[in-house]
């Protein structure tokens, strides 16, 4: 099973294809082919898979009530034109402490900017926020 679900309306060349050359990932569509995904229903499709990290540039998950243990969100703010970027950012954000794996993502729900990262944590109350160190990279 994947790691990562894409949120369908991630482009399949300039996301999907660059993520799955160096880590398993799938979109969300092929879990229920066919079907038409409503938002409301991700969480629920998400908890039949097993410690899934969804990734998205849908504003809506962008929700501390969409903490749960059984899975992680990774909203990335950014534009449908500016997709290409996410890859690198996800790569990037994957190579940080309490990110690395997918026991450390589980119960977050993340935005990540081209200045940091700002998540909740499942049973926290405070938002936590972190900085990107070094260059950007694409």
């Amino acid at each position: 099973m994947s790691q990562l679900i894409l949120d369908d309306q991630l482009d399949v060349h300039e996301v999907l294809e660059v993520i799955q050359e160096w880590i398993t990932a799938q979109r969300l569509g092929d879990l229920r082919p066919g079907e038409h995904i409503l938002d409301d229903r991700v969480p629920e499709i998400l908890l039949t898979l097993r410690q899934p990290t969804f990734v998205t540039i849908d504003h809506g998950f962008w929700d501390r009530q969409l903490c749960h243990a059984g899975y992680a969100i990774l909203y990335f703010a950014l534009t449908e034109n500016q997709q290409e970027v996410l890859p690198g950012r996800l790569r990037r954000l994957l190579r940080r402490p309490g990110f690395r794996t997918r026991a450390s993502r589980m119960g977050k729900v993340a935005r990540i900017t081209p200045t940091g990262i700002a998540w909740w944590q499942l049973n926290d109350t405070a938002l936590h926020q972190m900085a990107w160190k070094g260059p950007s990279k694409k």
